[in-house]
């Protein structure tokens, strides 16, 4: 029996139809902006929701009342080239553009745009807009997450001292160079280690870490090379060392000073060669991986006492970076002492506490033996003492053989410590005064007083002396 033609149109029409309605609800409910825009007219032909969400217009104003020039009113001709260009070549796509919604607000934007011609016959494009300032935002968000992740953000305060040290991890970083990171207990040489690695080439590889000081030095090889079954008794399997692990990514070799002796050429070995065995092995293996040590220690005055090897001391010492101690960055005592009150008191779900001027006081005057560290610890015991909104002096215990802050030679006048106090909160802050992470907010200070003091110690907005 033949097919009925008529029939088969109307199934054709039906399909039609269906397609055409479910590719207009994929098209109004995709997650970026999409305009059908008629550049000879000016005008909006079609919009989906999120073109509507990203200008804050209904689509029924949008679609009637509002033009190309009044979304673009300041890159007409940008725009004009633009559009030339896509009809020239049938696509393209720009990122100098942005885009003005109805509140008044400036998008950055990445559009594709594309051509072609409806049932009329006019020429119209089809654009795909990015918002890049979410995106940004987004990006934005997950790199501060991945900080937060590696405590790079506790790597806080702006005094001269510690911004010298963020220059040379920022221009060491990019590179495969290896770095000895050198300063007292404390100082926070883990910190600038993961900060390095963390704006490396090798950031999405491993970071593995090694204490030296903490391994007996009778296993300190197997950790670091790894061992084959049976190389030593309880060898009961193959094990793979640190450098194996670490392989196309990065070790910190923490407490390097304390490396015996008799371990120094391997490692030597590696890092001239960039090859090591197991240890009971025979199989050389390669390693690519970027060394960055650590230590306390004065590794050339062992070098000199004949503790530790010269040659491998200056394939070390690439790329030396030395921390200041505590008490030589006192102008960042008021911002680590707020920014560890605000986490623990985060941590214990409690508002974020304000210290005292007296307490502030206090903290300067302190010698700081341990640095950091001890800084942390003094004011998590402060946060735990404290009942209400303020931690005072009483609630900062320094231990009572607490001795002053260095010889007299050190003692430098509070209205100098003060005024570089506030200096490096103005550079941690960029020169945001008031607001969230202002130096205000850094320093525990109401904006109103921060103004106040800076008039009267002549420091200007942007963190320079007058």
């Amino acid at each position: 029996m033949a097919e009925d033609p008529d029939a088969r149109l109307v199934e054709l029409e039906a399909k039609a139809q269906f397609y055409q309605a479910e590719y207009e609800y994929l098209c109004r409910k995709m997650p970026n902006a999409m305009f059908v825009v008629d550049p000879e007219q000016d005008c909006i032909v079609e919009a989906n929701d999120a073109a509507c969400r990203l200008l804050g217009y209904s689509r029924d104003h949008l679609l009637s009342s509002v033009t190309i020039s009044d979304i673009h009113p300041h890159e007409l001709e940008e725009l004009q080239e633009f559009a030339a260009e896509i009809v020239r070549q049938g696509s393209a796509a720009s990122d100098r553009l942005s885009c003005l919604s109805a509140a008044g607000r400036t998008i950055p934007v990445t559009i594709h745009g594309s051509v072609f011609e409806d049932p009329q016959g006019r020429q119209l494009l089809r654009t795909i807009v990015v918002d890049m300032g979410r995106r940004q935002a987004v990006e934005q968000a997950l790199d501060d997450e991945v900080r937060s992740t590696y405590h790079y953000d506790e790597i806080t305060g702006g005094s001269p001292a510690l911004r010298q040290v963020l220059e040379q991890v920022q221009r060491v970083a990019p590179t495969d160079s290896t770095v000895l990171i050198l300063g007292e207990t404390g100082t926070g040489k883990e910190l600038i280690c993961r900060a390095i690695h963390h704006d490396s080439l090798r950031r999405a590889q491993p970071l593995v870490k090694l204490n030296c000081a903490a391994i007996p030095s009778g296993l300190i090889e197997s950790e670091l090379f790894g061992h084959e079954k049976g190389a030593f008794t309880g060898a009961i399997q193959q094990k793979r060392g640190r450098f194996e692990l670490a392989h196309e990514g990065t070790i910190f070799l923490d407490e390097i000073g304390d490396i015996p002796l008799e371990t120094q050429p391997k490692l030597l070995r590696l890092l001239q060669e960039r090859e090591f065995e197991r240890v009971g092995g025979t199989t050389t293996i390669d390693t690519d991986v970027r060394v960055i040590a650590a230590t306390h220690r004065d590794l050339e005055q062992m070098v000199a006492d004949g503790s530790f090897r010269q040659d491998l001391f200056y394939r070390l010492n690439v790329f030396p970076v030395t921390l200041p101690p505590l008490r030589a960055r006192r102008e960042d005592i008021p911002i680590l002492a707020r920014y560890f009150a605000h986490r623990m008191s985060q941590r214990q779900g409690r508002r974020p506490l304000e210290f005292t001027s007296d307490a502030v006081e206090r903290l300067l005057g302190y010698h700081w033996p341990g640095n950091i560290r001890e800084l942390e610890n003094i004011i998590e015991r402060a946060v735990i003492l404290c009942d209400g909104d303020t931690i005072d002096s009483n609630h900062v215990y320094l231990g009572e053989a607490a001795a002053p802050a260095g010889l007299a030679g050190e003692v430098r006048p509070l209205q100098q410590v003060e005024h570089d106090a506030i200096v490096a909160a103005l550079h941690a802050s960029r020169g945001k005064v008031s607001g969230p992470g202002g130096a205000a907010q850094l320093l525990g200070l109401k904006p109103s007083t921060l103004e106040s003091r800076m008039k009267k110690l002549g420091i200007e907005r942007l963190g320079a002396s007058s």
